[in-house]
């Protein structure tokens, strides 16, 4: 083994002795605090535990998670598919970009949770507009991406196709998607990471399921031990979505020869 594979073999556990050491003053510095009033104390690690296993036991956490994990990757499929698609006729024809362009520049910085009062009154409070918060949140950044992946494609291997009789169909499924293909997968890790954090937003403000909710229900029920459960799985399912896109991102790079 390398001497550089041996050293980060050395950081990562000393990462776990670091987290390890967290706890543990974590639970030292918060248990007399917790004792004296655990309405508004941080409650200590084996609290934390416990409603844990609680919440577990009970169903409660595995049908939050799946909750969130199904409005998620629903809205990502719906955002990057219409973000892809717009992506492309913009990427190959640039007059209809320019039509557009005033419409995407309004609606991009505009934030997904801003839309919510909206979306109360269009879809009601629900899966419906979770999900339309997710693909909103989705659609930009795949969007611009994918664009970007167009651009780039060498202008000659389009001109060589239309020479030899191709359609644009298959100009668009032979040559356009797989050079783009990149720039799409990086557009969806790029806006996964964002549109979960929208999406656990929305869910405390108003959907009855959800981690979100389970954060928004701890609160009104002024139970620190439920709030921190949540945010940690919040963080833990955060940071999978992250290396999987990340994951796939990799895979895409090699199978095209880039890595």
């Amino acid at each position: 083994m390398k001497k550089t594979a041996w050293k980060n073999i050395y950081w990562r556990i000393g990462s776990i002795a670091l987290f390890g050491a967290f706890l543990i003053l974590w639970e030292f510095l918060s248990k007399d605090s917790y004792e004296l009033n655990p309405q508004s104390a941080i409650p200590p690690v084996s609290v934390v535990f416990a409603k844990f296993l609680e919440l577990l036991s009970e169903g409660v956490l595995l049908s939050a998670i799946a909750d969130s994990l199904g409005r998620f990757f629903l809205g990502l499929f719906i955002g990057g598919a219409l973000g892809s698609a717009l992506g492309l006729i913009l990427g190959r024809f640039e007059k209809v970009e320019i039509l557009l362009e005033p419409f995407i520049q309004l609606f991009r910085p505009i934030s997904p949770i801003a839309w919510l009062p909206i979306i109360a009154l269009w879809l009601g409070i629900g899966n419906a507009g979770a999900v339309f918060i997710i693909a909103y949140a989705v659609f930009f950044p795949v969007l611009a991406l994918c664009i970007a992946g167009v651009r780039q494609i060498n202008p000659t291997l389009l001109a060589m196709a239309k020479n030899f009789g191709a359609k644009e169909w298959q100009i668009t499924k032979d040559i356009i998607l797989p050079g783009a293909f990149v720039h799409i997968a990086s557009g969806l890790k790029l806006a996964a990471s964002v549109a979960w954090i929208q999406l656990v937003a929305a869910e405390m403000l108003g959907i009855q399921s959800g981690l979100g909710y389970l954060v928004a229900d701890g609160r009104n029920l002024l139970e620190t031990d439920m709030v921190i459960v949540a945010m940690i799985w919040i963080g833990i399912l955060g940071y999978g979505i992250y290396l999987l896109f990340g994951a796939i991102e990799y895979a895409i790079l090699k199978i095209l020869g880039v890595r």
